[in-house]
C-alpha cells in the first residue's frame, strides 16, 4: 500500500516556535479531549511542528499508551503524515498494536519499517517477541531470533529473556533452554522465566535443578520464582521439598504475601498435609476466593468431602464471593458423599447468586446428580447444555455404570458416537466396566476395536479395563493377549488376569501366574490378589494349596486376612465336601462370620445332603437375620431333596406368614451384540416358543444320555 506524505514547508526555528512546542506538550500532559488533540494536530501541521519528532512522539504516545484515549486509528493517521519517522515512533506504533492485541498489525508495520531502511533497536525486539507470543507463532519467533543474532542483540538480557519466554510458552522448552544457556548475563527474571517454563510443561525435576543452579550463582529468587516452584511441589506431591521452600519463604519474610500464602495452602493440601494447609489458611490475614478454593479443593481431593462442604458454607458466610471453581469443588464433594439434599441447595445457590454457569459447572452438576441417585435431573441439565463436551457425556456414562445401569450407559455411548464426540480414556474405561458387568463380550470387542482404530492412547487404566472385561466375559485368551502385550503392569493388572483365570475354571493357570508374580517381585500382591488365588483353589478343588496360600498371607505377604478370605476358605472346604472341617474353621475364626460365610456353608450342606448340619446353620442365620430369603429357600430345598416334606411345608408356611417372597432367578446372555434377559419361567421373550422347544430337546437328550450311561 502506498501512502501520500504531506510535507509542509519547514518553518525556521524561532523563539515563538519553541514556546509553541512547550505549550503543545503542556496541553498533552494535561489530558485534553479528543477535540483539543485534533486542534493541536492541525496547528502542528500549519506550523511545521509535525516534523518535530519529539512533539509528534508525544502525541502518538498519547494515543498508543493504554488509557481512555487509546486510539490506534488516530495514531496511524498521524504517523503516516510524518515524512521521516524515527525509530522511537516506529516502536510506539509497534507497541500500540501489540498492546491492543493486534499482533499481525504490529509485525506488518515492523516489516514496513525494515523496507523503508530503518533498523530495529533493543526496544523493538521485546515488543515484537510479545506479538509472536500473542500469535503463538514459533516460526515468526525463530525468524526474529535470527535477526536478533544478526544485529548482535543476543547479549541483551531483556531481548533474550523474551525469547526464552516465547519458546517456553509455545512448548519448545529445549529451544528455550538453549537460548537461556547462551545468555552471557542472566537476572532473576531470566531464571524465573525458564523455571516457570519447565513447571508449565511438567518438567518439575528440571525446574528444581535449575533453581539449585540459580542459588549457586547467588541470584535471589523473587515471588514468581517461588510460586512456580511451590506449584511444582504440589504437582509432584513432594512434601519434603515443599516444606523446604516454606522455611525459605519464612526466612525471607515473604510469608505474609497473599499469593504466596495461597500457594502454600494449595501445596500442603495437594501433598496431603491438611493440618499444615489449615494452619496457614487460618493465619492468612486477608483471605480471597483463591485462598478458600485451595483448601476446599484440597479437602475434597483428600476424601474429606463433608469437611469441604462445611468450609464452603463458612466461606459463603464470610462475605467472600465463591467462584465457579469453588462450586465445582463443592459439587464434587456432594458427589463423593452422595448428599443429594446439599447438592440441590448448591444448585439453587448457583442460580440465585448468578455464579457463572459455564460448561465446567454444568458437568459438575450432572456428575453430582448422577452419583447422588437423580439421573433424571442430570439428563435435564445435559439436554439444556448447548456446548456439551466429552466430559458432559462421560459424567452421565460413568454415573450410569456406577449406578449399575449398564444398558443405559452403552445406549448413551451410541448416541455420543452419533454426535461425533470422541470419548476419552475415562469414558472408555467406564464402558468396558459396563461390558464386564453385563458379560457383553461383543460390545466389549467393538469398544476395543474403536480404541485401536482411533489410536486412543492406551494408558494403564485402559489396558487394565480391557483385561478385566475380557476375563469377566469368559474370553480368557484375549485377556492374556492384552496382558502379555502390556509394557507396564500394576497390581490391578495381575489381579484382573488371575481372577479371570480363576473364574473361568483354569485355577491351575491362575496359581502358576501368581507364582510368576511372586518370582518377579517388582509388584506386591494385595488382598484382592489373594482373594483371586483362593478362588482359583476353590474352583479347582485344591484344598492343601488353599491352606498354604491362606497361611502365607500374614507371614509372607504381610496381609491380614479379611472376612472375604475366610469366606473363600469356607467355600473351598464346603465344595470339597469337608463340611465338618469348614464348620470348625468358622468356629476358630478370630472375626465374627457374616451371613455370606454361613450361607456358603449352608449351600454346601444342600449339595452334599448334610441335613442336620444344614438345620443347625439355618438356625444360626435366621437368629441373626430372620427375614433372610436365601436361608429359607436353601433349607426348604434341603428338606425337599431329603424327602422331609412336612419340614419343607413348615418352612414354606413360615415364609408366607412372615411375608418373605422368593424372588425369581435372573440371567442374561449376549447374542450378536444384543443382550437378552430372562427370569425363571419367563414367557415374555419374542422367541419364547423356540427357546422352550430347544430346552425340551436338550432335556430329552440328557435323559437319554443318562440312561445310556447307566
Amino acid at each position: 500500500m502506498s501512502y501520500l506524505y504531506f510535507r509542509p514547508k519547514a518553518a525556521p526555528r524561532t523563539k515563538w516556535l519553541e514556546e509553541l512546542q512547550n505549550k503543545v506538550i503542556s496541553i498533552l500532559d494535561s489530558c485534553p479531549t479528543i477535540k483539543e488533540v485534533n486542534q493541536i494536530h492541525a496547528l502542528m501541521i500549519r506550523t511545521g511542528l509535525i516534523e518535530d519528532a519529539f512533539v509528534v512522539g508525544r502525541i502518538i504516545a498519547f494515543f498508543t499508551v493504554p488509557s481512555i484515549y487509546f486510539r490506534m486509528d488516530y495514531a496511524r493517521r498521524i504517523f503516516y503524515q510524518i515524512h521521516q519517522p524515527n525509530v522511537f515512533l516506529w516502536n510506539s506504533m509497534i507497541r500500540g498494536y501489540t498492546q491492543s492485541q493486534a499482533p499481525e498489525d504490529a509485525l506488518s508495520i515492523f516489516k514496513e519499517m525494515l523496507l523503508r531502511g530503518f533498523s530495529a533497536d533493543n526496544y523493538t525486539y521485546p515488543v515484537l517477541i510479545k506479538a509472536c507470543f500473542q500469535l503463538r507463532s514459533i516460526e515468526t519467533g525463530r525468524i526474529l531470533h535470527g535477526q536478533i543474532s544478526k544485529c548482535c542483540f543476543n547479549s541483551n538480557m531483556i531481548v533474550m529473556s523474551g525469547l526464552v519466554n516465547l519458546y517456553a510458552s509455545c512448548g519448545k522448552i529445549e529451544l528455550a533452554r538453549e537460548v537461556f544457556d547462551e545468555m552471557p548475563e542472566r537476572d532473576v527474571v531470566s531464571w524465573t522465566t525458564m523455571i516457570f517454563g519447565y513447571v508449565q510443561f511438567a518438567c518439575y525435576r528440571e525446574a528444581f535443578h535449575l533453581f539449585d543452579q540459580m542459588k549457586m550463582e547467588a541470584v535471589e529468587p523473587n515471588k514468581v520464582t517461588l510460586l512456580s516452584l511451590l506449584s511444582a511441589c504440589a504437582q509432584l506431591q513432594d512434601l519434603e521439598k515443599g516444606r523446604w521452600f516454606h522455611s525459605y519463604i519464612v526466612e525471607n519474610k515473604m510469608d505474609s504475601d497473599l499469593p504466596v500464602c495461597n500457594a502454600l495452602v494449595n501445596m500442603y493440601a495437594r501433598c496431603g498435609s491438611l493440618s499444615s494447609a489449615i494452619e496457614i489458611f487460618k493465619k492468612t490475614p486477608a483471605k480471597n476466593t483463591i485462598s478458600w478454593n485451595a483448601l476446599i479443593s484440597g479437602l475434597c481431593k483428600s476424601g474429606l468431602a463433608e469437611e469441604a462442604l462445611e468450609l464452603f458454607w463458612q466461606m459463603e458466610h464470610s462475605g467472600v464471593e465463591p467462584s465457579e471453581i469453588t462450586v465445582v469443588s463443592a459439587l464434587s464433594a456432594c458427589a463423593q458423599v452422595g448428599d443429594l439434599l446439599q447438592g440441590r441447595l448448591l444448585h439453587n445457590y448457583i442460580t440465585e447468586h448468578k455464579i457463572k454457569f459455564d460448561i465446567f459447572a454444568r458437568n459438575a452438576l450432572m456428575n453430582m446428580y448422577m452419583k447422588c441417585g437423580d439421573p433424571g435431573e442430570a439428563l435435564t441439565i445435559f439436554h439444556q447444555t448447548p456446548d456439551r463436551d466429552v466430559f458432559s457425556w462421560t459424567a452421565l456414562i460413568t454415573g450410569y455404570v456406577q449406578g449399575n445401569q449398564f444398558k443405559e450407559a452403552l445406549a448413551l455411548f451410541q448416541e455420543m458416537h452419533l454426535s461425533r464426540i470422541k470419548p476419552n480414556e475415562i469414558t472408555l474405561v467406564s464402558l468396558l466396566s459396563a461390558c464386564s458387568q453385563m458379560g457383553a463380550l461383543d460390545q466389549g470387542i467393538s469398544i476395543h476395536a474403536y480404541i485401536e482404530e482411533n489410536n486412543v492412547k492406551q494408558d494403564l487404566c485402559l489396558e487394565n479395563a480391557l483385561v478385566d472385561m475380557y476375563a469377566k466375559c469368559g474370553c480368557i485368551e484375549r485377556a492374556l493377549l492384552v496382558f502379555d502385550n502390556m509394557l507396564v503392569k500394576d497390581t490391578f493388572s495381575w489381579n484382573a488376569v488371575i481372577g479371570g483365570l480363576a473364574l473361568n475354571g483354569t485355577g491351575g493357570m491362575a496359581i502358576d501366574l501368581f507364582t510368576q508374580m511372586e518370582r518377579l517381585g517388582s509388584i506386591k500382591p494385595d488382598h484382592v490378589t489373594l482373594t483371586a488365588v483362593l478362588c482359583a483353589c476353590t474352583h479347582s478343588g485344591l484344598v492343601q494349596e488353599g491352606y498354604k496360600y491362606f497361611n502365607s498371607m500374614a507371614c509372607v505377604h504381610d496381609i491380614a486376612p479379611r472376612i472375604e478370605h475366610y469366606g473363600c476358605m469356607v467355600d473351598l472346604l464346603g465344595k470339597a465336601g469337608l463340611l465338618e472341617e469348614a464348620s470348625k474353621f468358622i468356629d476358630d475364626m478370630p472375626i465374627e462370620p457374616n451371613l455370606v460365610i454361613w450361607g456358603s456353608l449352608l449351600a454346601a450342606c444342600r449339595v452334599h445332603q448334610k441335613v442336620e448340619l444344614g438345620e443347625k446353620i439355618a438356625r444360626k442365620i435366621l437368629e441373626t437375620a430372620p427375614m433372610e430369603e436365601g436361608a429359607h429357600v436353601l433349607i426348604f430345598n434341603i428338606y425337599a431333596e431329603a424327602g422331609r416334606w412336612n419340614d419343607a411345608r413348615r418352612v414354606r408356611a413360615q415364609m408366607g406368614k412372615q411375608g418373605i417372597d422368593k424372588f425369581p432367578g435372573y440371567s442374561a446372555i449376549e447374542v450378536n451384540g444384543i443382550l437378552h434377559e430372562f427370569i425363571v419361567q419367563d414367557t415374555l421373550h419374542q422367541d419364547n416358543d423356540q427357546i422352550y422347544h430347544l430346552l425340551s430337546c436338550l432335556t430329552l437328550q440328557l435323559k437319554e444320555l443318562s440312561l445310556g450311561l447307566n
